[in-house]
C-alpha cells in the first residue's frame, strides 16, 4: 500500500515539475529562437542544411537555459563533421578552436558564423573522409553550367573555364549560388596561378564597416592557412563575422585552399597594411 502511495506521489511530482519546466522553457524558447534568426546572416540559412540548423538551435537553447559560457564541440555520426557552438565570442577565438580540433584527419572545409551582436558563434568544420566512407555525388553538369553562366558577367573568363574551376568544389559546400564568394575565389585562384605565391584580395561588402578578405594558397595546409590568418586577425583585435574555407581538388592531385573572412574594418584602404602583412606571413609559412 505504501509503495502504491509513493508511486502516485512521485507521478504527481513528476508532472508538476514537467509543467513548471515547460512553462519556463516556453517563455524563454521564443526569445532565444528570435535572437538566433535575427542575429545570424542570411547565408547561414542558405548554406546550412535545415536538419543541421535544428541541431545547432538545440545546442544554443541548452547553453541559454543553463547559462553556460562553455563551448560545445560535437562530431557527426559520419565522423567527418565537427560543430563548435558557444554563447561567447572573443578575439582569437577561431585560432584557439583550430588548435583544439582533432589532427587525425585533414581539415578540408569550414563555415564560421558569429552573431551580429557577438553573443554566440556557430563554427562548422569538415574533415577529409576515408576512402571507405566517401560516397558523395559530384555536382551535375547542369548545376555547374548554370552557376558558371551567372558568373560570366562578373569575370573576364568564358563559361568553360569557370565551369572547370567550379567542378573542383566539394558538393558538401553548397556554394554554387554564392556569386560574390565564387567570383572572389576565382580571381584569387587566377592570381595564385599567375604569381605562384599566396593570393590575398580585399573588397568592400554591401554592409558598412565590413570587408571581405579572400586568400588562396597551394603550398600550405588548409588548417594552417586558416589558423595563421585567424591568429593574426585575433592579435590585431579584428572581429571575424564570418569565415569560410574550401579545399579544391585539382586533376593533378594537388590541392588549393581558399579561405574567406568577413571582417569589421573601416575600409579596404585602412586594411591595406594588414593585407601586406598577411601576404608576408603566408610567404614565410611556405618558404
Amino acid at each position: 500500500m505504501l509503495s502504491r502511495i509513493m508511486t502516485i506521489e512521485e507521478t504527481s511530482r513528476t508532472y508538476a515539475l514537467i509543467e513548471e519546466l515547460r512553462a519556463d522553457i516556453d517563455f524563454e524558447l521564443e526569445d532565444v529562437i528570435t535572437e538566433i534568426v535575427r542575429e545570424l546572416p542570411e547565408d547561414y540559412f542558405q548554406r546550412i542544411k535545415h536538419a543541421d540548423q535544428l541541431v545547432h538551435l538545440k545546442a544554443l537553447l541548452a547553453l541559454s537555459f543553463c547559462k553556460l559560457q562553455e563551448e560545445l564541440m560535437f562530431r557527426s555520426s559520419d565522423g567527418i563533421h565537427i560543430a563548435v557552438i558557444a554563447r561567447q565570442n572573443y578575439s582569437g577565438q577561431l585560432a584557439d578552436i583550430l588548435r583544439r580540433l582533432p589532427r587525425d584527419q585533414n581539415l578540408i572545409g569550414a563555415k564560421i558564423f558569429t552573431s551580429q551582436s557577438h553573443n554566440f558563434i556557430i563554427d562548422l568544420f569538415e574533415f577529409e573522409a576515408s576512402s571507405e566512407t566517401q560516397s558523395q555525388q559530384p555536382y551535375s553538369d547542369q548545376s555547374l553550367h548554370t552557376a558558371a553562366e551567372a558568373l560570366v558577367s562578373r569575370l573576364d573568363a568564358d563559361v568553360k573555364e569557370i565551369t572547370e574551376f567550379l567542378s573542383h568544389y566539394s558538393p558538401n559546400n553548397q556554394i554554387l549560388d554564392q556569386t560574390t564568394s565564387l567570383s572572389e575565389h576565382f580571381l584569387a585562384f587566377k592570381q595564385l596561378c599567375a604569381d605562384k605565391k599566396p593570393a590575398v584580395r580585399v573588397i568592400e561588402t554591401s554592409t558598412t564597416d565590413l570587408i571581405r578578405l579572400t586568400i588562396a594558397s597551394q603550398r600550405i595546409d588548409a588548417r594552417a592557412l586558416v589558423h595563421r590568418v585567424a591568429d593574426y586577425l585575433g592579435q590585431k583585435s579584428f572581429n571575424i563575422e564570418r569565415a569560410y574555407l574550401n579545399d579544391l581538388h585539382l586533376k593533378d592531385a594537388s590541392k588549393v585552399a581558399i579561405a574567406s573572412f568577413i571582417l569589421e574594418a573601416e575600409s579596404v584602404e585602412s586594411f591595406a597594411p594588414h593585407t601586406d602583412a598577411i601576404s608576408q606571413l603566408l610567404e614565410k609559412s611556405i618558404a
